[in-house]
């Protein structure tokens, strides 16, 4: 066989290993194990970890990332990590673990010491370390950075696994730099992507506000609408109806917000069962007042929500009293975003309480016990 030909099948050859994820310098049973790894085969990488022994340093920086990976504490993981830079910091998985302590970092906040590990990342095959870079560029609000990294994750990556992710941090850049229209254009790049978006409804949720912000109200409008149609009763369904009823209060005081209601929460079949029997502690008491003008101090409560919005509150306490059980909503001024808490109460036991979620949970309203 001509050399020139036996060179290019053995770079065929490193490149096809490439691409089925194996590290070509893996001894046989080291590559077994990232191939456990890789299918989620806890119970067997857990019992070959055990038996195999490493012949060199991918071996090696392989061993101490797995064994990262199956620690049971934050602490073990990092430690595992860490040593895996120290040693083996040229290697794949070496460099793997930089990656995994830098998210870790990111994600405590620590962002510069994160984007330090990930610049020392050379390895041409790790391409997510451009989807956390941009992220922290963002964070620090080098918005073009943030971009052209998210721009070179987007056309590098061979899967999806920040793919949308990255498309909503350029967006996220391009409102804080005012560029609403390439905000737009970007999310629309997304919306061709075949199978894309994946979480349509955080999708139209930002496409209306990128066009709120543009000040295209009908398109926001639209979108908002679709947006919440999606699911009536997710949290982010709370935020899209504040934001269309912020399109109405301040630019349209006709905009059609009849879909809005009722909440199909409390029209499931069988919601409201006449069989159940709500004992008097837990009966709607006409003489309490909806709203209480301060915090309770004292007795258990079982708490059904809070919401950003008083009008929200103000609704769903309605919404519980039409099942003939106590509500009640106040201002909790310690939670920034969510002040608003819509409770049941006060209940003189917990035993009592109790009683009272465990009649919510029947009528399918999630709620837990708290103490004042």
């Amino acid at each position: 066989m001509p050399y020139k030909l036996r060179v290019f099948l053995l770079i065929a050859l490193l490149i096809a290993l490439s691409l089925k994820g194996y590290s070509a310098e893996l001894s046989k049973n080291f590559q077994l194990l990232e191939k456990k790894f890789q299918e989620g085969d806890i119970a067997g990488l857990n019992t070959l970890l055990a038996t195999v022994t490493a012949n060199n340093d991918e071996d090696r920086a392989l061993q101490l990332y797995l064994s990262a990976m199956l620690k049971k504490t934050e602490t073990e993981s990092v430690a595992s990590l860490q040593q895996a830079v120290n040693l083996y910091p040229k290697t794949y998985y070496g460099q793997m673990s930089m990656l995994e302590l830098a998210k870790y970092y990111i994600l405590k906040r620590e962002i510069n010491q994160g984007e330090e590990l990930l610049h020392k990342i050379t390895n041409a095959k790790i391409i997510e370390k451009f989807y956390w870079l941009g992220y922290c560029a963002n964070y620090k609000n080098n918005y073009d950075k943030a971009i052209s990294y998210c721009e070179n994750y987007i056309r590098m990556s061979s899967d999806s696994k920040y793919l949308e992710n990255a498309y909503y941090l350029i967006v996220d850049a391009y409102k804080k730099q005012g560029k609403y229209q390439s905000a737009i254009t970007t999310l629309e790049k997304l919306r061709k992507i075949e199978g894309y978006p994946k979480n349509e409804q955080y999708f139209y949720y930002q496409l209306g506000y990128c066009y709120q912000l543009s000040g295209n109200f009908n398109d926001a409008y639209q979108n908002y609408k679709k947006s919440f149609e999606l699911n009536r009763n997710s949290p982010l369904a709370f935020l899209v109806e504040d934001k269309l009823f912020e399109l109405r209060n301040r630019y349209n005081p006709s905009l059609d917000l009849s879909f809005l209601y009722p909440y199909t929460t409390l029209e499931i079949p069988g919601l409201i069962q006449p069989e159940i029997t709500v004992p008097p502690s837990a009966s709607v008491n006409k003489e309490m007042p909806l709203k209480l003008d301060s915090k309770p101090e004292s007795g258990f409560y079982v708490q059904i929500g809070c919401f950003s919005s008083e009008a929200n509150a103000c609704k769903r306490t309605e919404e519980i009293r039409s099942l003939n059980i106590s509500a009640l909503y106040f201002e909790d001024k310690n939670k920034k975003n969510t002040p608003w808490v819509v409770a049941s109460g006060p209940y003189s036991s917990k035993t009592e309480a109790e009683t009272v979620k465990s009649i919510l949970a029947q009528k399918s309203v999630d709620s837990f016990i708290t103490r004042y």
